[in-house]
This record gives structure tokens, sequence and C-alpha cells, in this order.
């Protein structure tokens, strides 16, 4: 499509608007061939999968969460009931690692 010229030579409102639904109308002819080369079935197929790896990961995640939850909570427990035996270990692991670090 061609802009619409005044007498001066400028662009007229009218052309811009006229050139811009040309442009539209090209990006909506494009738009459609890309459309009727779409497979639909394949593509709702993988939308599909990975909506369900989307969710297993997330359901993972959170399963896993909880459980270090409670391993928190528990351990938790466990250093509050033998508050002397929780420092014991604390100490030793200590020891160990400047061991090994040491060489």
């Amino acid at each position: 499509m061609t802009n619409q010229d005044d007498e001066t030579g400028r662009t007229t409102p009218f052309g811009t608007f006229s050139a811009a639904a040309g442009h539209a109308q090209q990006a909506m002819d494009r738009a459609k061939e890309v459309v009727t080369g779409t497979d639909f079935e394949k593509l709702r197929t993988k939308a599909a999968d990975a909506a369900s790896a989307v969710y297993r990961e997330g359901h993972e995640l959170l399963t896993s969460s909880e459980e270090r939850a409670r391993a928190k909570d528990q351990l938790s427990e466990s250093i509050r009931k033998n508050p002397l035996a929780a420092v014991g270990v604390a100490f030793t692991a200590g020891v160990v690692l400047a061991l090994l670090m040491r060489g």
C-alpha cells in the first residue's frame, strides 16, 4: 500500500493509517500461514507433557521440603533432650574435619 500525499508532498494521517493497516494485514497473513502448518494435536500434547513435568517437579520439591522440615524438627527436639550429647557430636565432627583438612 502506498501513503496518501497531499499537494506539498507530506504524508497525510489517512496515508499513515492506510500504511499501518497494510502492515497489519501482512502480519495477519503470515500468522495464518504459521497456524495453517501447525499440528495442534502435537502442540496440545507437548503443552500437556510440559504441564505434567512442572507439576511433578513442584510436587517433589514440596514433598522434599516437608521432609526437611520434619527432619529439622526431629533434630531440634533431639538437641533439646540431649544438649550435652549434641555439643559432643559437634565438637567431634569439628575435630575430624580439622584433621582431614590439615592432611
